[in-house]
């Protein structure tokens, strides 16, 4: 891009300012390193020659985007609103030499798909299964988190899709929101062997002096268990670990007597295979129903729509197109 165009102090009379992609490159590294030096350093420039386009973007757009101290640099809010935009620029610049990546070893495409635990053994594989059987020169890239992490990371540009859980307060400005009618029931599961695993009666109240594995702190999972729990009126503080990863939990369960709480589907899916019990007893909660996100920043891919579709019909109790 051409760095050539006169500043404009009267709207409409010169073009709009534009960027070059070194500009670019120095904002995100300034951003991520705080000092001229090293930000030149990783773009592979000397350090004048940095602080003239700096000081070039500056004169262009009529604003300071750093406070240069002693010791580094300061963005100003100027400054904070143009590494976004550089952050986002790299993103999809990254994500386009991919997909061309693709291209040249024969696929037709890739997907990022970002999930919550809860439907990957039901509607997740399903849909990633109909869709590789309709399109299998399309890369599929998986990612299971929280929802507080996934929605992020899909602003961001780092996921195509989200299978998520629907938050409170959610940007709908910034994303295009399909919703599914039914929430997520959430079990208790112990090891096959649990003394609780076969007891008449059981209470939450029974459950309080164990040892609980539940999502980390902030994960709408989390906040509605713990919402469950003190409606139980279990409200002295519980013996907790923290862990996203249905590996450690499901090992720690099988060498001790914690209990973890889980979406339904994936209980089902390792009772079925005798690696976990489901006890006895019901946690009165309500998951936020699922939605699937896409970003209205980018414009969907052909494979994009395409698993969309396959999801959706799914979800509405068809076997995918």
């Amino acid at each position: 891009m051409s760095d050539t165009s006169p500043p404009s102090d009267l709207p409409g009379t010169f073009p709009t300012p534009k960027i070059s992609s070194r500009q670019i490159a120095l904002l995100n590294a300034l951003g991520e390193l705080g000092t001229l030096r090293k930000a030149a350093t990783a773009i592979h420039t000397t350090q004048p020659a940095a602080s003239l386009l700096l000081q070039q973007l500056e004169d262009r757009l009529g604003v300071q985007l750093f406070e240069r101290l002693p010791r580094g640099m300061r963005p100003t809010l100027f400054g904070e609103v143009m590494i976004r935009y550089a952050r986002g620029a790299l993103h999809e610049f990254e994500y386009a030499e991919a997909q061309l990546a693709e291209l040249a070893r024969g696929a037709t495409g890739m997907v990022r798909i970002g999930t919550v635990m809860g439907p990957v053994p039901t509607l997740l594989t399903r849909g990633v299964l109909a869709f590789k059987a309709a399109h299998p020169k399309v890369r599929i890239a998986l990612e299971v988190g929280t929802s507080d992490e996934l929605i992020p990371a899909l602003i961001r540009g780092d996921l195509d899709v989200v299978l998520g859980r629907l938050p409170d307060q959610l940007d709908g400005q910034s994303l295009d929101i399909q919703r599914f009618e039914q929430g997520e029931r959430m079990r208790i599961i112990a090891r096959p062997q649990h003394p609780l695993a076969s007891h008449n009666g059981l209470t939450l109240a029974a459950l309080a002096p164990m040892t609980w594995i539940l999502h980390p702190i902030g994960s709408p999972m989390r906040r509605q268990v713990e919402n469950a729990l003190q409606a139980a009126q279990l409200i002295k503080p519980l013996d907790i670990i923290e862990t996203r990863s249905i590996l450690a939990t499901s090992s720690m369960l099988e060498s001790s007597d914690m209990i973890a709480v889980v979406p339904n589907d994936v209980a089902e899916h390792y009772a079925r295979y005798g690696m976990i019990a489901i006890l006895p007893v019901e946690l009165p909660l309500s998951m936020a129903n699922l939605g699937l996100m896409t970003s209205k920043a980018r414009p969907m891919s052909a494979a994009v729509k395409a698993l969309l579709t396959c999801l959706s019909s799914i979800s509405n109790g068809a076997d995918g197109p």
